[in-house]
């Protein structure tokens, strides 16, 4: 297990069915993120769903009005949604034009990029999203990072912690200003950060 994210993309074709079957009720709470985050888009914006998995945020991002891409690294996620607007991506490389999205939204997603390389996924949202453009993002909070098994399949997959502070001037790095954060907790802690770009 070298590469973390290269097992843990492994691991995602591997659940899929399940993961999709677990994760299709949405949570306490994501209606009024997703609504919070529409609210502040304009009219007829184009914003890409980060780590999509098998789509259940991207489809209720589109109810909205957004247009909405789907991007993950697992081919298998990917097909168990709406295939029309699904790319296959590294959210490290994203297959974007630069200034070309009014939004990103990552849902507990980047907690599996390994904490050396969340600048470069941060800077590819910076680079990707249009000034003044917004980002809702929900990271595990905690510290440090390793291998969790799936208590499903015994697979498994990688795990990053982050910390406001730090996260915050990550984001500052990236382009971005922290508009607000707030705390959820469910399996795990998790900080759902709103910013937009400067």
């Amino acid at each position: 297990m070298t590469d973390p994210v290269a097992v843990t993309r492994a691991t995602y074709d591997t659940i899929a069915v399940e993961y999709e079957r677990r994760t299709r009720t949405p949570f306490a709470g994501l209606a009024d993120d997703v609504d919070a985050f529409a609210s502040a888009l304009p009219v007829s914006a184009l914003v890409a769903d980060v780590g999509c998995g098998p789509g259940r945020d991207a489809a209720l991002l589109s109810e909205r009005g957004p247009v909405v891409v789907r991007l993950d690294l697992s081919l298998a996620m990917l097909r168990m949604g709406d295939r029309s607007r699904a790319v296959q991506a590294d959210m490290r490389a994203l297959p974007l034009r630069s200034d070309s999205l009014d939004g990103v939204w990552c849902q507990a997603a980047m907690l599996h990029v390994p904490l050396a390389d969340a600048p470069l996924a941060l800077a590819e949202f910076g680079r990707v999203v249009r000034r003044d453009g917004v980002l809702y993002l929900a990271v595990a909070e905690g510290d440090g990072e390793g291998w969790q098994t799936d208590v499903h399949s015994g697979e498994h997959r990688w795990f990053a912690h982050h910390r406001v502070d730090s996260l915050s001037a990550l984001l500052a790095g990236a382009g971005f200003s922290v508009r607000d954060v707030t705390r959820r907790s469910s399996h795990r802690d998790w900080l759902v950060v709103r910013a937009r770009r400067r």
